[in-house]
C-alpha cells in the first residue's frame, strides 16, 4: 500500500463542545470533497484530452464542502498539488502551476437561525469559474485549507483527474485462498484488463492502484516490477495489458448510524445508540452498507446542525487481548475521517459505559463506519500495520465497490505521473469462482 499523506482535518477530528467560537480561534468541521453537487459522488473527475494531454472541452468539477465556527468570516485560502502516485506533492513547477493552484476567495453562507454547531458553511466547486484554480495535468491530486498566512493548516483532503485514454475492464471474483485459516481464506480478486494506445508506451504503463470503497488512504497497487506474489502483469509484447491482485479482504459489510431524525436524536443530547452497544462481528455479518458513504443532511435548519457522539464497542478481556496484540490499539474509522483513522479516533476503557468508547462531533446525516485494529506512529503522524478485519470479521459475501486507476508516467518535464485510465467493479454475493 501507499503511504498515506496525513489529514489533518481539525475539527472533524476533535470534538469541543458544540458551540460558537467566543474569540478569535477559527474551527474547521465536516470537511468532504466529492463531484459535482451530490456528496455520495466519488472525487474524480474523468475528461477528454487532447494528443497532447490536455483537456478537451468541460468535464465537471470538484467540490470542497465544510463548516467553520468563528466569530467573523475568517480569511482563508485553498491550495492545490498535483502529486505522483505515491501522493508526494510534485516540486515540479510546470505540473503545479503556481499561478493557477490557489483561491483567496470562497464563497460562504450563514449557518441556519438556531444551529449552534457552526457559523459560517463554505460549498466552493473547482475549477472555478474565474480560472484562478485548474488541474491542467491528470493525476493525485490533494488540497490544503488554511488561513491567508498559512500559519494555520484547517484542512486537507484528496481527488483524483483522468485522462479517458484507455479504459479498463474491472472484473471482481470471490475466491479461496488456502494459505490462510477461516475467516482469512475468503478474498475478493480484482482484475483490471487494458488495451494500450500503441505497445511502443507499454513502458510508461506499468502501474495500477485499487481502492475499496472510499478507503483513500489505503489502496491496493499492482506494478509490473513489484515482488508480491499475490500480483500480477501479463500481457506484454501483445498491445494489452493485465493486472490483478488476488488477496484482498472483503471484510464486512459496515456499521451504519442514522443521525438524520431530531426527533430520534435530540439537538444538544449525546447520542448513544439506540439500537444499542457495538459488538465484535469476527463470525457474523450485517445488512447492506452504503460502500462507505456519507449522506448527510441537506443545509437548512436545526436538521443540519452537529451532535456529540458516543460509539461504544463491547468487548470480553480475551477478545481484547487478541485484537491489540502486538501493541496494536482500537480506532474508529468512517467517512467522518476520510477512513483513516488518527490518534484521536482511539478507543479507550469507559467504566460508566462499561465498554470501550470514543466520542466524534459529527453534522446530521447517515454515516457509515466500523472499527480497526492498528499502531499509533507518532513520527509519520498515521495508524499502521492496520488490522481491518480482527473486529469486523471476513466474508466474500460482502459487496465492495472496486476503483480502478492506471498510472502513465509521462516523460515531459523530466516525468510526472498521470492518471489514463478509469475502471470501476462491483464484487458480489457469488459463489467462489463467480464474476
Amino acid at each position: 500500500m501507499a503511504k498515506a499523506v496525513r489529514l489533518f482535518v481539525v475539527l472533524v477530528l476533535l470534538y469541543p463542545c458544540i458551540s460558537r467560537a467566543q474569540d478569535d480561534t477559527v474551527m474547521l468541521r465536516g470537511l468532504s470533497v466529492y463531484h459535482g453537487s451530490e456528496d455520495l459522488r466519488f472525487p474524480v473527475l474523468v475528461r477528454k484530452v487532447d494528443s497532447e494531454g490536455k483537456p478537451v472541452g468541460k468535464y465537471g468539477q470538484i467540490t470542497v464542502q465544510f463548516d467553520i465556527v468563528a466569530i467573523h468570516p475568517p480569511s482563508l485560502k485553498i491550495q492545490f498539488w498535483h502529486c505522483n502516485r505515491d501522493w508526494k506533492p510534485d516540486e515540479n513547477l510546470f505540473v503545479t502551476d503556481q499561478n493557477h493552484n490557489t483561491s483567496f476567495y470562497l464563497e460562504y453562507v450563514d449557518s441556519p437561525g438556531g444551529v449552534e454547531g457552526y457559523r459560517y458553511r463554505y460549498v466552493n466547486k473547482f475549477p472555478d469559474d474565474g480560472n484562478a484554480v485548474r488541474f491542467d495535468y491528470s493525476g493525485n491530486w490533494i488540497f490544503r485549507i488554511t488561513d491567508r498566512k498559512e500559519a494555520l493548516v484547517l484542512g486537507e483532503g484528496r481527488f483524483f483527474v483522468v485522462d479517458d485514454v484507455v479504459t479498463p475492464a474491472v472484473t471482481v471474483t470471490n475466491q479461496y485462498l488456502t494459505a490462510n485459516t477461516s475467516p482469512l481464506n475468503q478474498i475478493q480478486e480484482v482484475t483490471a484488463r487494458i488495451t494500450l494506445p500503441q505497445e511502443i508506451d507499454a513502458p510508461y504503463f506499468t502501474t495500477v492502484d485499487v481502492y475499496q470503497n472510499r478507503r483513500l488512504y489505503n489502496p491496493y497497487r499492482i506494478d509490473e516490477w513489484d515482488r508480491d506474489s499475490y500480483t500480477m502483469v501479463k500481457g506484454q509484447a501483445t498491445g494489452v495489458r493485465t493486472f490483478s491482485i488476488s488477496n484482498i479482504l472483503p471484510g464486512n459489510e459496515y456499521r451504519t448510524l442514522d443521525l438524520s431524525n431530531t426527533t430520534r436524536y435530540p439537538n444538544k443530547s449525546l447520542v448513544r445508540a439506540i439500537e444499542g452497544v457495538d459488538q465484535i462481528r469476527l463470525y457474523w455479518r450485517t445488512g447492506k452498507d452504503r460502500d462507505g458513504t456519507a449522506a448527510l443532511n441537506k443545509f437548512g435548519g436545526l436538521q443540519s446542525d452537529y451532535l456529540e457522539v458516543l460509539f461504544r464497542l463491547d468487548m470480553t478481556s480475551t477478545d481484547y487481548r487478541s485484537a491489540t496484540s502486538g501493541g496494536r490499539e482500537i480506532y474508529i474509522a468512517g467517512a467522518f475521517n476520510f477512513w483513516n483513522p488518527g490518534v484521536e479516533d482511539k478507543l479507550y476503557w469507559n467504566s460508566d459505559e462499561r465498554a470501550y468508547v470514543v466520542q466524534k462531533l459529527l453534522r446530521r446525516g447517515i454515516y457509515d463506519y466500523q472499527y480497526v485494529a492498528g499502531v499509533w506512529n507518532s513520527r509519520s503522524a498515521q495508524v499502521v500495520n492496520q488490522d481491518w478485519v480482527a473486529l469486523e470479521g471476513n466474508d466474500w459475501r460482502t459487496t465492495n465497490t472496486y476503483r480502478v486507476f492506471v498510472y502513465y508516467n509521462d516523460p515531459r518535464f523530466g516525468g510526472f505521473d498521470r492518471i489514463v485510465g478509469y475502471g470501476i467493479g462491483e464484487s458480489t454475493q457469488a459463489l467462489p469462482g463467480s464474476h
